[in-house]
């Protein structure tokens, strides 16, 4: 193997020295004022076979003992400590400290410290610290340190701390703590800190802080730390802390903390908290979603907007057009419970609490439900009524005897509730219930009369019962028409 890779290092090195010669023809037409010479010898300057005059030389081959101050390079140069070329460098140059260059740096180039070069540097180019270009970098860079362009940066560059360039970066770019572009970062970009550009960032980035953008953000983005866009944030974001656009932010946004914008569409999935002036899609959040203006789902323990349209899963959901209801009820075997009922009119919300009023022993309950109310002509098509309503309701209730307790004792309720509104603020109803009682507390069995099945399994006590549930409703309430005939319209309460 190792034979092979002197074989092929060689050979490489071999096809670059036969290639000069059109190369330095090309240098001829640039630099015509350079006279060519195919050897030069150099101890340091200017004891070398070109002496003061070698600034004014380009060669084929060239060999620095110490270090080199030449004119320009078409071929090969080796230097123990720095290659210097006025005009430009082209071909293979390896140098213990630096390659530089007052114009173009191309071909491959490899110094312990750096490449530098006040014009372009293109090639392949392996340095210690740094490669440093004044006009554009491309192809293939390696720097223990930084790639620094003061123009674009194009190809695959790898750094242990930085890709910088003032302008476009485009490729594949790998650093040990940020790639940053001055304008638009584009392609593949990694950094364990940061991916940044003044510009616009698209492509795949993947940081294990942030990916900023002072423009769009746009592409598949995977961050430890967040992802951040001054203007417009599109596609598929990851971040372990917050995803952040300031103005306008679609696609799939997912992250461990807040995702933020000003207007978000599509689907926002938070461990803490989505916030968006208007938001259209879909929004989960583990503890927060806020909007001002919002259509479409909101899934979270609280869920607040100015104007909502839609559906809303949570314990509470507070709508500046929705509802704000108290519910008071009773259920079969004695519970009372009072629900503070919140959501839209249509899709509402529940948190409840009981108290069993039959049994010897104090026996409590809190759980959360969700609902749907509907126009009585909408399940009996031949009634037609605008106070009449249906409500399908789905409720899942924790049990504890005398002090709290988390040991398992569950009923899940799926409810049909038939009701009248009396006025605005007050309605009565009422229906059955299927009722599947989970529990491991022994004589819990009491909370129901009776049971269709009652089958035991790992420990677990069930009972499955059919029930019944009559109740009130106070504050405000809507007659809705029925599903064919709904359209939505904002009305501002809050």
């Amino acid at each position: 193997m190792k034979k092979f890779s002197s074989f092929f290092f060689f050979s490489f090195t071999l096809v670059l020295l036969l290639s000069s010669n059109a190369i330095s023809q090309n240098s001829y037409d640039r630099y015509g004022d350079l006279k060519y010479r195919k050897w030069r010898v150099t101890l340091f300057p200017p004891l070398g076979t070109n002496g003061i005059a070698a600034p004014k030389y380009t060669a084929k081959y060239s060999i620095n003992l110490l270090g080199g101050y030449h004119g320009g390079l078409d071929g090969f140069e080796l230097g123990t400590l720095i290659n210097y070329n006025k005009e430009y460098a082209s071909g293979f140059q390896i140098a213990g400290l630096a390659n530089a260059t007052g114009g173009n740096l191309e071909g491959v180039n490899i110094a312990g410290l750096g490449n530098f070069s006040r014009s372009n540097m293109s090639g392949i180019q392996v340095s210690g610290l740094t490669n440093f270009s004044g006009g554009s970098l491309e192809g293939l860079q390696a720097a223990g340190g930084i790639n620094f362009s003061s123009r674009g940066m194009s190809g695959l560059q790898a750094a242990g701390l930085a890709n910088i360039s003032k302008d476009d970066i485009d490729g594949l770019q790998a650093a040990g703590a940020f790639n940053y572009s001055n304008g638009f970062l584009s392609g593949l970009q990694g950094a364990i800190g940061a991916n940044i550009a003044r510009g616009s960032v698209e492509g795949l980035q993947a940081s294990g802080f942030l990916n900023f953008a002072g423009n769009d953000l746009s592409g598949l983005q995977a961050t430890g730390g967040g992802n951040i866009a001054l203007d417009d944030m599109e596609g598929l974001m990851f971040s372990g802390l917050f995803n952040i656009a300031t103005e306008y932010s679609s696609g799939l946004l997912i992250t461990g903390g807040v995702n933020f914008s000003r207007y978000q569409e599509g689907l926002m999935i938070s461990g803490g908290v989505n916030v968006s002036q208007q938001m259209e899609g879909l929004q989960i959040g583990g503890a927060f979603n806020y909007a001002t203006r919002a259509t479409g789902m909101q899934i979270g323990i609280i869920n607040v907007a100015k104007e909502f349209e839609g559906a809303s899963v949570g314990a509470l959901s507070l709508y500046g057009n929705g509802r704000k209801n108290i519910d008071v009820r009773y259920a079969d075997a004695g519970f009372t419970d009072v629900g503070i009922t919140t959501g839209t009119h249509r899709v509402y919300n529940m948190v409840v609490f009981g108290y069993n009023t039959s049994l010897d022993r104090n026996v409590y309950r809190i759980g959360v439900g969700v609902g749907l109310e509907k126009n009585i002509n909408d399940s009996f098509q031949k009634i037609e009524s605008e106070k009449l309503f249906v409500n399908q309701e789905f409720t899942v209730l924790h049990h504890f005897e005398e002090n709290w307790s988390k040991r398992t004792n569950l009923i899940f309720s799926y409810k049909y509730l038939l009701g009248k509104r009396f006025a605005s603020g007050f309605s009565v109803y009422g229906g059955p219930s299927y009722n599947i009682q989970v529990t491991r507390v022994n004589g819990a069995n009491d909370y129901t009369w009776y049971s269709l099945w009652s089958p035991e399994w790992k420990g677990r006590q069930y009972r499955m019962w059919v029930g019944f549930n009559i109740g009130i409703r106070f504050f405000k309430q809507k007659n809705l028409p029925p599903l064919d005939d709904y359209e939505f319209t904002y009305e501002n309460d809050f």
